[in-house]
């Protein structure tokens, strides 16, 4: 009798012990969320399952920023745009190279002095091929090949708009023996000039075949259009 009362005893007791400690233990969360508690569980609201608690750090970002221009090192686009029609201008005070050249009919403020002055530095004279015009800069240069014919003369005319000094020289391209490369300079260098003009036309003597040449007009000072024609008779 003495036994079953103290094992009654004992059983009540550690009721009484479990239960005390079940009240003392946090509530379980789901794995997965944020609880009151802070503990991780299920996606909620700000201090419920969810979210973390205060002072937690934010999340982390999704991507990464996109590489642009200074990250693969495109330069960023610079300078004016282009008119259609019209060759980019070389910068100002350029130092020779080649002129861009135009169609004559963009190039009328240039090509009608020319024609004019023509009247009186080649009178008589036909046109040698097509009219040359360019866009100039400072030192830039246009070229012209033409075909120097036994028992004829030739005459190169230039004016230009924008440009005050043009530099006119003609050139063999089939060596001739005792003759060097230029054979033909202008005189004078202002925004009109020629070489050979005013019945003192450009003729070789001692090639009695036909010899290849060229002409390089010159824009010594200035900036702007040029028209050339070549005349012969």
């Amino acid at each position: 009798m003495n036994v079953s009362l103290k094992l009654s005893a004992m059983v009540a007791l550690t009721a009484i012990a479990l239960t005390a400690c079940g009240k003392d233990e946090p509530p379980q969360t789901p794995p997965g969320t944020y609880g009151a508690n802070g503990q991780f569980g299920q996606p909620g609201q700000p201090g419920q399952p969810g979210q973390p608690p205060a002072g937690y750090p934010a999340g982390q970002p999704t991507g990464y920023p996109q590489p642009g221009p200074a990250a693969t090192g495109a330069p960023a686009p610079t300078g004016a745009p282009t008119v259609p029609g019209f060759p980019p201008a070389a910068p100002a005070g350029g130092a020779g190279g080649t002129a861009q050249q135009l169609d004559p009919n963009l190039a009328g403020l240039a090509a009608g002095p020319m024609m004019m002055y023509a009247n009186g530095e080649a009178p008589g004279m036909a046109k040698e091929g097509n009219m040359a015009a360019a866009n100039f800069q400072p030192g830039q240069t246009l070229e012209g090949n033409f075909t120097i014919q036994p028992g004829k003369c030739y005459t190169l005319v230039a004016a230009g708009a924008g440009i005050s000094s043009i530099d006119l020289e003609m050139f063999l391209v089939t060596p001739i023996p005792g003759m060097q490369g230029s054979f033909a300079k202008n005189a004078s260098k202002g925004a009109q000039t020629s070489i050979g003009g005013k019945a003192n036309c450009v003729k070789l003597a001692l090639s009695p075949v036909p010899v290849q040449a060229k002409w390089v007009a010159t824009a010594k000072a200035g900036a702007g259009l040029m028209a050339v024609q070549l005349y012969s008779k």
